[in-house]
């Protein structure tokens, strides 16, 4: 499976966790052999769902201060993580981007944020839609968990969020 059949399935157990700071334990994001640490000035939550038979992950980081945001989407595997798209915002560059593949999730690393298989969407130079989404209010938790949800598709068949 890939990101656009993940994005595109239809979701369930979806729970989402609590708001926390300091490093990311392994148990709630295994993407690093140990703790995924971000920073002490950034808030962090993960929200699980399955799609498709798997277990799926999104760990969504904030930093008011710094005005940055992103939502991690990964596929759970045996031995951990496995990370297929970034959606993220921060100041140093033009508008909301993406760091993602459209690779299959059973061909890529586990652990790995970033790889070679990984793409920019817009490329570096490219042009960014910027109308096309809400701006997001830095602060505002539940607004941060609802922009990660609906970037992902993330809600249960017939039901609104």
């Amino acid at each position: 499976m890939n990101l656009r059949q993940i994005v595109r399935a239809p979701k369930d157990k979806i729970e989402i966790g609590r708001w926390r700071t300091g490093k990311v334990p392994r148990a709630d994001f295994p993407m690093a052999r140990n703790a995924y640490g971000i920073g002490s000035s950034y808030k962090w939550n993960v929200v699980t769902f399955e799609a498709l038979g798997v277990e799926c992950r999104v760990l969504v980081v904030v930093n008011e201060r710094k005005q940055k945001y992103s939502a991690i989407l990964g596929v759970m595997a045996a031995k951990g993580l496995r990370v297929l798209c970034t959606y993220e915002y921060h100041p140093s560059e033009p508008g909301w981007h993406a760091h993602a593949t459209h690779d299959d999730a059973d061909t890529l690393v586990h652990g790995c944020m970033r790889g070679p298989w990984v793409r920019r969407i817009p490329a570096p130079q490219k042009t960014h839609r910027n109308g096309k989404f809400a701006k997001l209010t830095f602060g505002n938790e539940a607004e941060a968990i609802r922009f990660a949800l609906a970037r992902y598709k993330i809600e249960k068949k017939g039901t609104l969020l």
